[in-house]
């Protein structure tokens, strides 16, 4: 099964802020799973196997 988290759910999950997550994806460190259309990340479990 796969599940895609929104980065507000991955940010509790992992206990990384949000602006960290941001962060992370501008300088290309973690970057999210999906970008939705309108802009909004979601990450994967094997971006939290990642993350760690």
């Amino acid at each position: 099964m796969h599940t895609n988290y929104s980065i507000g759910e991955f940010s509790k999950k992992t206990n990384v802020s949000v602006r960290t997550l941001h962060y992370y994806d501008e300088i290309n460190i973690l970057n999210p799973s999906y970008v939705s259309d309108t802009g909004r990340r979601y990450y994967s479990d094997k971006d939290l196997i990642e993350l760690q």
